[in-house]
């Protein structure tokens, strides 16, 4: 089986997701390449989740497929031909390269311990079971089922965040249990910004992932509330990064910066509520390089970063505080 090289995983990550191909070489190298290998299988699902012109029961069918090969690769070279023609007309170009190229991923995947491929393997079978409430999602229309939703493609990426930081530090795997559901929170944080950001490009393929209408005479109300939750969120995920050791600086780097540029995303939407494309809303490199190296020489410092959320966040956002334990306790498929 052919075995994806780290530096053709990174060109992947650079080609399908800029702000993970800034973020992930900051952690750890063995950390830097789990992590890297799980988002573009995570990737992959999203790819066939997005197919506009595949129908709900083959959606379902090939992410389980999937799946399925995380257990055993047997038939997965014909399988790809067989979903990169399905998806081809649906996915742009980087993201059919990265479709062409799933016996490396998987491979690559393949060549990691048995633990590490586990703690992936689980995340996709959960992902891709999530994923494929299509019906359930066409409908969303609480913070309940926004929480279940957010779960199904971004919480559950933060349980597999911190279960691999835990197979690199003895002392992050000793609290594992207490973690996981900020890590939960973590994931909603980033997912409930993105959905927020993302709006006007989600209606144009007609989906929206929040129970808000354009036609609502209260949507700007409603908009911000939703801010204020995914706020509440990044703040409690902070709180989950201060918790981490230390000693182990480029995974706190990794998180801060991530985090961070949610809240700085959000601060944004709120000043700008109106917006009608992402664009409008988008940090400049030049936040994102100040947070870089201040995270960079202090992100071991727990003040510090209780300044920078501070100075990120402004005078205008407002936090809805929600209990982590509760809503993972909703959610989460985990153990």
């Amino acid at each position: 089986m052919q075995v994806l090289t780290l530096e053709r995983q990174q060109y992947f990550l650079s080609t399908v997701s800029r702000t993970f191909a800034l973020t992930i070489p900051l952690l750890p190298k063995e950390v830097e390449d789990w992590v890297g290998n799980s988002y573009l299988l995570c990737r992959i699902t999203d790819t066939i989740e997005d197919a506009v012109y595949l129908d709900k029961e083959l959606k379902k069918i090939h992410m389980q497929k999937f799946a399925s090969f995380l257990s055993s690769p047997i038939g997965l070279e014909q399988w790809t031909s067989e979903i990169c023609e399905l998806v081809r007309s649906s996915s742009n170009e980087h993201e059919n390269e990265l479709m062409a190229a799933i016996p490396e991923v998987v491979g690559r995947y393949y060549s990691y311990p048995a633990e590490i491929q586990h703690i992936l393997r689980h995340t996709v079978t959960i992902m891709a079971k999530g994923m494929s409430q299509i019906e359930r999602w066409a409908k969303i229309d609480c913070l309940d089922e926004v929480d279940h939703y957010c779960y199904s493609v971004a919480g559950v990426v933060g349980e597999l965040l911190i279960s691999l930081f835990a197979e690199h530090s003895q002392a992050m795997k000793k609290n594992l249990d207490s973690q996981l559901p900020y890590a939960v929170t973590f994931g909603e944080a980033l997912q409930l910004t993105n959905i927020l950001k993302d709006v006007w490009d989600d209606l144009k393929r007609g989906v929206t992932w929040l129970p808000i209408q354009n036609t609502d005479p209260d949507r700007d109300a409603k908009v911000q509330e939703y801010i204020s939750i995914a706020y509440g969120h990044c703040l409690q995920a902070m709180e989950f990064i201060k918790r981490m050791p230390v000693l182990q600086i480029g995974i706190r780097h990794f998180c801060l910066l991530t985090n961070a540029m949610a809240i700085l995303t959000l601060r944004n939407i709120q000043a700008n509520p109106g917006f009608k494309d992402s664009s409008e809303i988008k940090i400049t490199r030049a936040e994102v390089k100040k947070l870089y190296y201040f995270y960079k020489y202090f992100g071991w410092c727990n003040f510090a970063i209780d300044f920078m959320t501070k100075r990120c966040s402004g005078s205008s956002l407002k936090p809805i505080i929600r209990s982590c334990e509760e809503i993972h306790k909703k959610v989460s498929f985990w153990k």
